[in-house]
């Protein structure tokens, strides 16, 4: 009985141990990913806006 009390302890420490381990770096990971998505987002936005804007000049390209 006394190994079974055991073995139950281990394992209860051993997930709580990758539980505080989990969280931490999953809440890491997310915030490095919006820093780094939203630049580039707000990029491309800015691409959009470049392309949709009238231009000065005529378009040089050639029609096809």
């Amino acid at each position: 009985m006394s190994l079974l009390i055991t073995l139950i302890v281990v394992v209860a420490i051993l997930f709580l141990a990758l539980a505080m381990a989990y969280l931490p770096m999953r809440l890491l990971v997310a915030q490095m990913g919006r820093n780094i998505a939203a630049p580039i987002r707000e990029f491309m936005q800015r691409q959009r806006e470049r392309r949709a804007s009238a231009r000065k000049s005529p378009d040089r390209r050639k029609p096809a």
